[in-house]
């Protein structure tokens, strides 16, 4: 072939190759623009209604403006969050199928023998939030943290807390305060949810709790629960006179509620990263940030690897947990 020909010839096939990048949406910036080109659906294995879909709502509204295009959001409960979860791990991995997940998604392959995915199948994108929970009784005479612990040190009487299920957030976390305080006589009263059991813990039938703040904010306020701990890094400007477990010298029980966005397994890294872009964008936003505040809610829009990274440490810390308790869901 003569050498211009063959020049033209490579030059022809770079163009076609970089044709192709862009409209799968792997290229660098022309795959940025090609995607997204149609409406985006967000899973929430969850009712709507709940905290996890208004979070889920508030934040694909900001994300659809940012990308011009619809994000539509599907709520698929069912199977402590295994329906909706399975529905995104066996879709197509181009970016236009997302999940949003909470705690139980990091909890549930210790929880259940048997799951229709493995976690291989799916891939982070971005924690959304993190929402500090409180640590509450309606029990007369427990005032304070140490009230508490005084209360489940004799084994034979047992100090008794609420939980909204078996493996739930409010089980684990109540199981490790149980044991990282020292207090030997505990028992745990699961309910089917958080309502069942926020009655029969104001009525005292039942002896302490850990719950999202806003959850037991209408009891607080007017004497029916005291709060004796939030669980975050720091105080909750929700409740700012009620002291945080790191600062009553407990920091390995420091824990949030949180939610985040996975993908299907094999989704092109371009997409993840600028699905976790924007995301980190709009959770910067003032907006937005006030709303979250609301409810306790901490932004975070965190990176892939970042996420990555605290999905492995719930899992661990959870499971192990999970595991020394024999708990099993199936």
């Amino acid at each position: 072939m003569h050498k211009t020909s063959a020049h033209r010839a490579r030059g022809a096939l770079r163009l076609a190759a970089l044709a192709v990048l862009a409209t799968v949406g792997i290229g660098g910036a022309g795959a940025q623009e090609a995607y997204p080109n149609r409406p985006i659906r967000v899973v929430v294995p969850y009712p709507a209604g709940g905290n996890t879909d208004i979070i889920a709502r508030d934040v694909m509204k900001e994300v659809s403006a940012r990308l011009g295009q619809p994000v539509v959001i599907d709520n698929k409960p069912g199977a402590n969050s295994i329906l909706g979860t399975d529905i995104v791990a066996k879709a197509a991995p181009d970016g236009y199928t997302l999940l949003v997940v909470i705690g139980a998604y990091a909890n549930n392959e210790a929880l259940y023998r048997s799951l229709p995915y493995k976690p291989a199948d799916l891939a982070p994108v971005a924690q959304l939030t993190r929402t500090s929970l409180v640590l509450v009784t309606a029990r007369p005479g427990l005032r304070t943290l140490d009230d508490l612990v005084r209360s489940g040190g004799d084994a034979g009487a047992p100090q008794s807390f609420a939980s909204s299920g078996v493996g739930s957030a409010a089980h684990l976390l109540g199981e490790r305060f149980a044991r990282t305080t020292g207090m030997k006589g505990t028992m745990h009263v699961p309910y089917k949810g958080t309502a069942d059991a926020t009655t029969d813990l104001v009525s005292g039938r039942v002896g302490f709790m850990f719950d999202a703040i806003s959850a037991m904010g209408p009891h607080i306020r007017p004497g029916k629960l005291t709060a004796l701990a939030v669980t975050g890094q720091d105080r909750s400007p929700l409740l700012p006179e009620v002291p945080s477990l790191k600062e009553l010298g407990h920091p390995e029980l420091v824990a949030y509620a949180w939610a985040g966005v996975m993908a299907p397994a094999r989704t092109p890294p371009a997409i993840v990263q600028r699905l976790a872009g924007e995301i980190a964008s709009v959770m910067r936003g003032a907006e937005l940030r006030t709303r979250l505040a609301a409810i306790s809610t901490e932004p975070v829009g965190s990176t892939p690897a970042e996420f990555a990274r605290f999905i492995a440490q719930e899992a661990k810390v959870n499971g192990d947990l999970i595991r020394q308790l024999q708990i099993s869901l199936d």
